[in-house]
């Protein structure tokens, strides 16, 4: 795959009805995120209000933060749950919940029946249907250092199937546990930031959208932030445009006046 290489006025454009970021303030030196961008993130405890205490216990690390970025990020848009598309996308996954998994079998104990049927990949996408009672198509993405990214290219694939809907995208992760995380090229924070799309240019917010595109590179990226963190940061900065590396590829994000 060469990736898309289009033109500047056929490259993929989406529009930007709103976004909601949250950080572990712990991680914030391992986030890469610029001072003005980290003013616009949520570093605060989740708490979660929108959901009922009896189904808040079947959410742990990872999806309680995909749960709260997807509803705080409908919410400013006045948006429902019930009605988007949805791309819920991680790169490592329930990972740090199958380490506990197998580390109890390797200890010869009960595994929970919880973390067993929580531990697949799409868990989070299943739990948000379920909450908001949402029967429209959604997608689950892995693809490792390039999962943002191509999220967003599902994204737009589901919105030009159905133009009249809005997206709702979610990328997250935890911070990877021992012992995998001496595998890390660099230390991931625990994030999650979610991202309201559409193909309307009426219903965006001035200024809010952009264009993307990506080409294969063999050139060794000098390590950042994640995809979706030095998106973020990129919405929140003054540059018109903007080329990620990530690993074999190389990403460019160009904002558009409406």
């Amino acid at each position: 795959m060469n990736g898309i290489t289009m033109s500047h006025s056929n490259k993929p454009t989406l529009q930007l009805l709103s976004s909601y970021c949250w950080l572990d303030k712990d991680h914030t030196r391992h986030a890469k995120i610029s001072e003005k961008g980290l003013k616009s993130i949520d570093l605060e405890p989740i708490v979660l209000k929108q959901v009922p205490p009896i189904k808040r216990r079947r959410l742990n690390g990872l999806s309680k933060m995909a749960m709260h970025t997807s509803l705080s990020c409908l919410e400013t848009a006045g948006v429902s749950a019930q009605n988007t598309l949805t791309v819920f996308a991680s790169e490592h996954g329930e990972l740090n919940r199958t380490i506990s998994i197998i580390e109890d079998i390797a200890s010869s104990q009960e595994v929970s029946p919880k973390d067993f049927s929580l531990s697949v990949h799409n868990a989070s996408l299943g739990l948000f249907s379920i909450f908001n009672k949402n029967t429209k198509p959604g997608t689950s993405i892995a693809a490792g250092s390039n999962t943002f990214g191509f999220a967003l290219l599902e994204a737009y694939n589901l919105l030009t199937r159905f133009p009249d809907k809005k997206v709702l995208l979610t990328c997250f992760d935890l911070k990877v546990e021992a012992p995998f995380d001496t595998l890390q090229k660099q230390t991931v924070p625990s994030y999650s930031l979610s991202v309201l799309l559409s193909l309307d240019t009426n219903q965006s917010q001035p200024g809010k959208a952009f264009s993307f595109g990506f080409r294969s590179t063999q050139i060794a990226p000098v390590m950042q932030a994640p995809l979706a963190l030095a998106f973020y940061d990129f919405l929140h900065n003054e540059d018109e445009s903007s080329q990620l590396a990530t690993d074999r590829h190389q990403w460019v994000f160009t904002k558009h006046a409406l």
